[in-house]
Formats: C-alpha cells, structure tokens, sequence
C-alpha cells in the first residue's frame, strides 16, 4: 500500500476529535506539565547574546550536568505520556487504570527502543542527512507497531515497523519531518514573541513564567498532533489489523 500524506494527515485531524476530553487530560498531566517544567528550568541557562558556539555548548552542558536528574524525570514523563495517548487511539476500549498499567510495565522496554532509534539515526545523520532523513522514516514506526501489537514483544515491533514502511520509507519521512518541522515552527515563533513580551515588560521571572504557560500549551498541542499523524500513519499501513 501506497502512504498518502493528505489522507494521514486527514485521519489525523479525525483522531484529534475523537475522545478528546480523555485526550486533554492525558496530554495536559503527562505532556503539557513536563513541557512546562523544562521551559521553566531553561530560563537558568545563562547565555551572553554575543557568546561563541563554544560558550554556548559549554552553557548547555553546564545546565544538564546540574539539572540531568529534572531532566531525565521529564523525559521518562514524556515518554510515558507518549505511551498513554498511543494505547488510547491504538488499544481502544481499556479504562484509564488500564492505561496507566499497561505503560508503566511497558515503559522501560519502550524507552530501550527510544535509545536504540536514536542510536541508528545518530547513525545515519553522522553519513549525511539524507540517509538519516530515510533512516527515521523506516523506524518512525517501530514505536507504534509495538504499543498496537504487543503480542509481537520488542523485537517483534522493531521488525513490524521495518515491513510497514518497506516501499514508503521516503513518504513516511517527509510526512514525519514535514509535520514535525511546521509544528516546531509555529511553537518556535510562539517562543520569540513571548521572549519579546517578556523583554519589554523589564524580564521579571514571574511575568516569564506565565507567559511560558501558553508556548507550553503550543508545544503540548504540536506533540499531541505528531503522535496522532504517527498513529494515522500506521494505521493506514497497517490495514485491518489495526482496526481501520
């Protein structure tokens, strides 16, 4: 089957209708909170505007090396609620208790699945970006394959999503980059204007923190989205087993 990026797109739109009141909730604990957690623990990166890349880089380390236990908790958090709007759309039926089980015993195994993803695509961005570009669209997959059939086990999703993309590898990477560069976009447009209210308003840290309040929201809004076009997408390979 040929992937069409309108039609993914389109079901994508669908899905973000559908239960959304369970939706908002799962994201706005699980996705909005973390967000907000890590755009208020960036405003402690001190960053000279006339700094060099090398100051810049040391500034980063220097901001993980002081908050890396913050950081890791709100990556696992993410993770986690990747993993509840993946069984919502994709397990359908379960209550909210079975959820929030089903992905803490599957937590580490996805997370090992993360790092080996990004391991490959560190890979083949280390080629050249073409070949990394192609790379995330054959695993791009893999994730959803494993929450969709967990009967199929870690090794199992990691070969499913292989066979979903074969023949659509370059389609499902332009639908994930170009969704996923255009939603960064518009969260990062959000960013500048709120850092120039803040600017002008004296940059008092509380003003700053209320007003990261909507660019989180944004950035909650924009995560939730690519899950979905990710979920429509291996729906639309997947076919009847996935209940289309």
């Amino acid at each position: 089957m040929t992937l069409s990026l309108r039609t993914a797109l389109a079901d994508a739109v669908i899905l973000w209708r559908t239960d959304r009141d369970l939706m908002v909730r799962i994201a706005g604990v699980f996705v909005l909170l973390p967000m907000l957690a890590i755009g208020l623990l960036a405003t402690t990166i001190a960053i000279d505007p006339a700094a060099q890349p090398e100051q810049i880089r040391a500034a980063v380390s220097a901001f993980y090396s002081a908050n890396l236990i913050a950081v890791v908790a709100i990556s696992l958090t993410l993770e986690f609620g990747t993993l509840m709007l993946l069984n919502l759309y994709l397990q359908r039926g379960r209550s909210v208790g079975e959820m929030l089980r089903a992905s803490g015993l599957r937590l580490l195994p996805w997370v090992l699945l993360a790092m080996a993803n990004g391991a490959i695509l560190q890979l083949g961005f280390a080629l050249f970006i073409v070949p990394g570009v192609y790379i995330f669209g054959r695993t791009w997959l893999m994730g959803t394959a494993y929450v969709a059939e967990p009967t199929r086990g870690l090794f199992g999703a990691i070969e499913r999503g292989f066979r979903l993309s074969a023949g659509n590898g370059w389609r499902v990477a332009v639908l994930a980059f170009g969704t996923g560069v255009v939603l960064a976009a518009a969260v990062l447009v959000l960013l500048i204007l709120v850092q120039g209210i803040v600017a002008s308003l004296g940059g008092h840290p509380l003003v700053h923190a209320v007003l990261l309040v909507p660019v989180a929201a944004a950035g909650a809004a924009a995560f939730v989205f690519f899950t979905l076009v990710r979920i429509a997408a291996y729906r639309r390979l997947g076919g009847s087993i996935n209940g289309m």
